[in-house]
Parts: structure tokens; C-alpha cells; sequence
């Protein structure tokens, strides 16, 4: 009678060697799947953030008005004013309209908005009341991190790009009078995105849009 043949040491080995080979790889391509799946997420929020703050600048700026306002101290702000502190914050605030108040709240439908980059960030601060009050503090939140390089220009009605605003020799009159540009743009860089550029369009024109 011949005995069944079994599995040699050696081939037993040879087999716990192969699966622990294919284990090992299996387990190598998941998980380079899970981390191609981790910075895909990461890339997707990031360029959600991005999508939404453009989207919020668009809707602000498209909504800027002929409305000055008055700091804390009872001074005159022009409608649209550009800014540069020569230690790395800049930026550009003014009046919007267009404010919706579904909740009926007694406020204006006007609001007081600043975009500027601090610290490698995007901020949006903006005043409920357009007149601040002493001690006034407006809400800051960051709209876009890791970014550099905030460039701002703005078009004047000769169809002009100037740095700042309002131009040097609007800036000798009233707040009441100093125009609004044409258009204002925007460009920044991003970590991640690299050079952005937005250009937007104002509803410009000197009185129109005036409010209260």
C-alpha cells in the first residue's frame, strides 16, 4: 500500500514565504491607496476653501457702493480704500450693499468689508455699523490660508491700472466726492494653487448706488 504524500519542510516554507511576500504587498498597495485617497481629500478641501473665498469676493465687490464712512474717532473713510502698512499687511476695505437680513434685524442692508493678507492669510473682517463707534471691532475671519503676495489694483475712469486708492489727487477731496474704480484686480499666490488672478468688475459710477 503507498502512503499519500504530504508537503516537504522545505515546500511548507517555501509556501508561508510566498503568502507572507503577497500579504506584504497587498498591504503596501492599500495602503498607498488609502494616502493617494488622504491627499486627494486634503487637494479637493483646499480647492473648495478656494472656490468659496473667490466666490465671497465676487459677491462683495460686485455690491460696492458711493458710501464713505466715519473711525471711531469721527473721521472721514473713502468708499473704497487701499492700504499697505509696509510690514506685510495689506488689503482694501469698503461699503457693499446687498446685505440680506431674513431674520428682520434693525441694521442696514449695508455692510462694512475689508479683505486684507496677514500672516500668510487671507482675512475678511467686516462692521455691521458702517459709522463705528469707539471701540468698534469688526468680525475677522480667515477666508484663505498659505497665501503671499496680495496684489491689488484698481481701473480709473481713464481706463488706467493705479496701485492704490483713491489716486493721489482724488484723495485731496471730500470722501464724498473721490469716484470709484472701473474694476478692481486681484492676484495672490497660493501654496498650493500656485499665481491667482481675479478680475472683477464695480458698480462704479460717481453718485450712482448713493445711500443713506
Amino acid at each position: 500500500m503507498q502512503r499519500p504524500k504530504g508537503f516537504t519542510l522545505l515546500e511548507l516554507l517555501v509556501a508561508i514565504a510566498i503568502m507572507a511576500v503577497v500579504g506584504l504587498l497587498s498591504w503596501q498597495v492599500l495602503r498607498t491607496v488609502i494616502q493617494a485617497r488622504e491627499v486627494s481629500a486634503v487637494h479637493l478641501d483646499r480647492l473648495d476653501a478656494l472656490q468659496r473665498c473667490l466666490q465671497l469676493m465676487d459677491a462683495d465687490f460686485v455690491q460696492a457702493i458711493q458710501r464713505p464712512v466715519t473711525d471711531s474717532f469721527g473721521g472721514p473713510i473713502s468708499s473704497l480704500l487701499s492700504y499697505n502698512d509696509g510690514q506685510g499687511v495689506m488689503g482694501v476695505e469698503f461699503t457693499r450693499t446687498g446685505w440680506l437680513n431674513p431674520m428682520h434685524e434693525t441694521r442696514s442692508n449695508l455692510l462694512r468689508v475689508r479683505y486684507e493678507q496677514r500672516d500668510g492669510d487671507l482675512h475678511r473682517l467686516d462692521w455691521v455699523y458702517l459709522d463705528r463707534a469707539p471701540g468698534a471691532k469688526p468680525e475677522d475671519l480667515i477666508v484663505l490660508t498659505g497665501i503671499s503676495n496680495l496684489q491689488l489694483r484698481y481701473l480709473d475712469a481713464s481706463y488706467q491700472w493705479q496701485s492704490v486708492w483713491p489716486e493721489p489727487m482724488d484723495a485731496q477731496k471730500p470722501v464724498e466726492l473721490q469716484p470709484m474704480p472701473l474694476a478692481v484686480d486681484i492676484s495672490f499666490d497660493s501654496h498650493e494653487f500656485g499665481h491667482l488672478r481675479k478680475l472683477i468688475r464695480l458698480p462704479n459710477a460717481l453718485g450712482a448706488n448713493n445711500a443713506p
